[in-house]
């Protein structure tokens, strides 16, 4: 492996983790847009990594998207207080009704739309909801944490100032950050093989939900994906090198930031 871009090592100097629950998580919400239910959503693929880990239980997993979603569309409030989200589910094969008792979440982790961190009309607008959001969440004792999207493939420039913008972000809100899109810019440069886009150059193909997965579990367990079994059905190669970097990528993170 590689060195890491050199601004992503300059800007979390300095930063924290500020994990309520670190690595104690049983069920997890996800809030975002297309970025996360591309592929048959993101939270499955993450359920599988955990369930191909003997030595892990799989969290519950909750997805709530809105195409093209900014962090402002999304009323955070009702989705804990309303008992009919995530209260139930039908089995597809005997279309039977199957009541959960428990509708409890750990953590919730939240993403705005690619470009809203970085636009000067709806940066303001990210950081109010970024800070709303995280106060609605901790006040039910649910851990906000926020994920960091990555740069479109033909505007890969547009790192750093994502990296800026969700820095300041989650240490404004001491919350912990999930560094997506380093990893993606390391891939990009160093693996350009290996395409983590769909022919918009934005929403990620297979092997891009695959690493986002990857991001959101080795930060989720502090634990390395290498050799976990789940590959999604991507080549074992490529499999292995996203598997690499994401574990890279987390151990990077984590050294910057204590």
């Amino acid at each position: 492996m590689h060195k890491f871009l050199a601004v992503f090592i300059s800007l979390t100097l300095g930063f924290s983790t500020y994990a309520d629950k670190e690595n104690d998580v049983s069920s997890i919400m996800l809030i975002g847009n297309s970025f996360f239910y591309y592929n048959n959503s993101l939270h499955n693929h993450l359920g599988d990594l955990y369930d191909a880990d003997p030595e892990l239980d799989t969290p519950k997993r909750r997805s709530i998207t809105i195409n093209g979603s900014a962090l402002s569309w999304h009323d955070v409030e009702s989705y804990i207080s309303n008992t009919e989200i995530g209260s139930f589910k039908i089995d597809s094969s005997t279309n039977t009704y199957q009541p959960y008792t428990d509708r409890n979440i750990d953590v919730a982790i939240m993403m705005d739309c690619s470009l809203c961190p970085i636009n000067e009309q709806r940066k303001p607008s990210f950081e109010k909801y970024v800070k709303q959001h995280s106060d609605t969440l901790r006040a039910r004792d649910i851990e906000p944490i926020l994920f960091m999207s990555w740069p479109y493939k033909n505007t890969p420039k547009m790192q750093v100032a994502l990296e800026k913008a969700f820095f300041d972000a989650a240490t404004s809100n001491r919350i912990r950050l999930i560094p997506a899109g380093p990893a993606f810019f390391y891939v990009n440069q160093n693996f350009p093989e290996i395409n983590l886009y769909t022919n918009d150059n934005r929403h990620p193909s297979p092997a891009g939900t695959y690493l986002a997965a990857l991001i959101v579990f080795t930060t989720l367990t502090d634990k390395s994906p290498i050799g976990n079994s789940y590959t999604m059905g991507l080549d074992k190669d490529a499999a292995k090198t996203l598997q690499e970097v994401a574990w890279l990528t987390h151990q990077n993170f984590q050294q910057k930031i204590k």
